[in-house]
This record gives C-alpha cells, sequence and structure tokens, in this order.
C-alpha cells in the first residue's frame, strides 16, 4: 500500500489546489480482512528453524529459588482464616527488608521493592503490617496501594507510579476478587480474562513476579481441594496454584497445586500473636494481631505429635461421652480451655473437620460422631494410653502352706 502524502507539506509548498489534487488522487484504503469466526484476524506466528526456536528460551529467573519466578503470575489460595494474608506479608517483607535473613526454609530470596494492592479490607492489612513491622524493625521497600481499580484500563498509570518509585520484584494482590470487575465470579469466560489482566501487572517495570491471593472455589476439606474461584480457565492462566492450609493449631503449610517449575516441599510456618506500640484502639488499649514465621523441623515435628495427642483424646472423649456432644461440650471433656477460661471450639472444630476428611468422624444431626474406623482408633488410642501394668494381670502370690 503506496504512502498517503503530508498534506500540510504540499499546502506549504504549492497551496491548496495542489491539496485537493493529491486528496482526490491519493488511493482509498481497503477495509480490514473481516474477523474469523468471530475473533479479530491476528498475523501467523512465524516458522522457526529449530535452532531460532531454542534461542528464544529464558533461563528462569527466581525471586525465591525454587519458590517463586519473575514474570509469573501465581495464586495463592486458602479458606477465610487460612493465614493468606500473613503468609503474603511475610514474604513480602522478606523480600523488600534491607537487613537480616534472605532465606525462607533454605531458599535464597533475592532483595527487591515490593507494591502490595490492598483492595480488600485495608484496615485488617493495615494492622499485619504493624505487626510486622513490630517484629522485623528494619526499613523495607514495600509501597502499598489501597483501594480497588481497574487493572486493565489503569496498567499505563500504575507503569508511571511504579517506574517513580523504581522497579519492582514482587506485586502481591490482595485479593483476585476484589479486582474482579465482572458480574461472574465463576465464569470460565470472564475468570479467564482476569486471569489474562492480572498477569499484565508482570510487565511493570522490573518484571515482578506476581502473587494473587483467592478464595477456594467451595469449602473444602482437604488441601488438594484449594482451586481458585473461576474454575479451569482462571488456573489454566497462572503458572501456579500456591496453596495455604491451617493443618493444626496456628500451624499453616504453604505447598501448591499445579506449579510451572520443578516445586517445592511444604512449608509450615507458626502463627504468633504479636503487639506493636502504634496499635492501639481509640482508648488507647493495646491490641493484637498475628504474623506468619517460618518453623523449624523440630518444631513442625512437636506440632505433629501434639496434633497426634489431640486427635486420640477427642477420640477417646467423644467414645466414652454421651451420645450428644456440642463442640463446646468436647473441647470441656478434653481440657482445652481458653486464657479467658471458656471452650476451646475453633481447636475442637478444626481437629474434627480433619478427622471428617479422614473418616473417622462424621456429621449426624449436627453433632460429630465417630464412624466404626472412628471407634477402632479410639479404642486403639484408649488401650496404649493404659499404663501396661494395669493391662496385664498380676500374678498372684503362692498361698502359704499353714504351719502344723
Amino acid at each position: 500500500m503506496p504512502k498517503s502524502p503530508d498534506y500540510d507539506d504540499i499546502g506549504k509548498a504549492r497551496g491548496p489546489d495542489a491539496v485537493r489534487e493529491a486528496f482526490d488522487n491519493d488511493p482509498i484504503e481497503p477495509p480490514p480482512a473481516p474477523p474469523l469466526n468471530g475473533h479479530a484476524a491476528s498475523p501467523l506466528p512465524p516458522c522457526l528453524p529449530e535452532d531460532d526456536f531454542l534461542s528464544r528460551f529464558h533461563p528462569p529467573d527466581y525471586l525465591i529459588d525454587g519458590l517463586l519466578q519473575r514474570r509469573f503470575l501465581y495464586s495463592m489460595t486458602g479458606q477465610t482464616g487460612h493465614a493468606k494474608t500473613a503468609i503474603a506479608l511475610r514474604l513480602a517483607r522478606l523480600v523488600g527488608q534491607k537487613r537480616g535473613s534472605r532465606y525462607i526454609a533454605g531458599h535464597e530470596v533475592e532483595p527487591g521493592r515490593v507494591l502490595y494492592l490492598v483492595g480488600e479490607n485495608p484496615d485488617d492489612v493495615c494492622m499485619r503490617v504493624m505487626g510486622e513491622k513490630g517484629a522485623n524493625p528494619g526499613r523495607a521497600d514495600i509501597f502499598y496501594v489501597p483501594g480497588i481499580f481497574d487493572v486493565d484500563k489503569l496498567l499505563p498509570a500504575l507503569a508511571v507510579a511504579v517506574a517513580a518509585i523504581g522497579d519492582v520484584a514482587l506485586v502481591i494482590v490482595d485479593t483476585s476478587a476484589a479486582y474482579f470487575l465482572g458480574n461472574e465470579e465463576m465464569s470460565n469466560t470472564q475468570m479467564g480474562e482476569h486471569a489474562r489482566k492480572l498477569r499484565r501487572l508482570t510487565t511493570l517495570p522490573g518484571g515482578p513476579c506476581v502473587v494473587a491471593l483467592c478464595h477456594p472455589i467451595k469449602h473444602v476439606t482437604e488441601p488438594a481441594q484449594l482451586l481458585p474461584r473461576g474454575g479451569s480457565a482462571f488456573l489454566a492462566e497462572v503458572d501456579g496454584n500456591l496453596t495455604a492450609w491451617l493443618t493444626t493449631d496456628g500451624v499453616v503449610e504453604l505447598h501448591h497445586g499445579k506449579m510451572r517449575g520443578p516445586g517445592f516441599e511444604p512449608i509450615s510456618f507458626k502463627l504468633e500473636k504479636t503487639f506493636a506500640d502504634a496499635l492501639v484502639d481509640s482508648k488507647g488499649r493495646k491490641l493484637p494481631t498475628i504474623r506468619a514465621v517460618v518453623i523449624s523441623d523440630s518444631d513442625q515435628e512437636r506440632e505433629e505429635e501434639n496434633t497426634h495427642r489431640d486427635r486420640n483424646t477427642l477420640l477417646v472423649k467423644r467414645l466414652n461421652g454421651p451420645a450428644r456432644m456440642s463442640i463446646a461440650d468436647i473441647a470441656i471433656a478434653c481440657g482445652w480451655l481458653t486464657p479467658a477460661g471458656d471452650p476451646y471450639k475453633s481447636k475442637v472444630h478444626r481437629l474434627c473437620l480433619a478427622m471428617v476428611a479422614d473418616r473417622l468422624l462424621r456429621k449426624y444431626c449436627g453433632q460429630y460422631v465417630l464412624t466404626e474406623a472412628g471407634k477402632k482408633a479410639a479404642r486403639e488410642a484408649e488401650a496404649a494410653a493404659i499404663p501396661i501394668a494395669n493391662l496385664v494381670p498380676q500374678k498372684q502370690p503362692a498361698k502359704q502352706e499353714k504351719l502344723l
């Protein structure tokens, strides 16, 4: 197609009559080709010989060695209360901190600037940041963007803002649902498009890794069911789906389902209650918040032993207790009370849900009752808890013959 003349230049050199003559003689541009099957026509990608194709390979560029890669989009899926935000803030501080440990469970962390998009409950995130900063007082390169905006439309403006503060290495989206502006969260089409919009965040200056916190598709009973809302379309668009699962009292396991790359062993976090001088209510009283801390292998083994003991205690109390026992009744029977002296119902509830998944308990008329496998496990636990001296019949002393 010949290039259209520059009418301004023609007018300056030869006058308006020459402009009209040039316009009349300018060939008419044909209309664009009609779309194919409803999709706009796009050029065919080149057919590359093998060497040219292999030359396009980009080696993995890890932000956290073996866990998260730059320019990758990850989801982190967990139920409400399973510490997604606490883990995300811990990762953000590890990347953004100016000093301190550069490792998480043996994985080396590359330093960099962090952008945290706070679209859900900014006040809660603010409290947690205070707790993190109070426990890790060193300066950190973390920038927060509170409020919801259209990621797709305002990405150029966000890129300008990032250019002003400097390249970013990690972007946290808290949460994916907050930035979804469609009308059907379970629509494959809409959620696939939403994931593609989130992926555009990886093009921000610095080529950051993007982690979007997600709610699961339903109430789940085991980590394998932790799939982000949006069906297969959303999951297909992300490079990895991290999972956060609360296993025992205050212990969360970070692992993954789908993962483009070699994957990693589960990492356990202990949820610690923490305070900060600036974290007070309107009357000046200190408020607690929680933060996630990686626990050692020995601590993890100890937690697993405690969980095993608690499960056995609950099974035995349920076996020997009345037919109807509420969550509070079970907590009291097991001796599990909060510091205020109230029944520790959340602990019982978590243990019961885990044992329902293991088919040791089942829900019946609003009660947790033992299955046959649960009764067997309870009897075994009860027998193991009885001292051996009480199980083995004692040998009776030989009767002495009466002396004559």
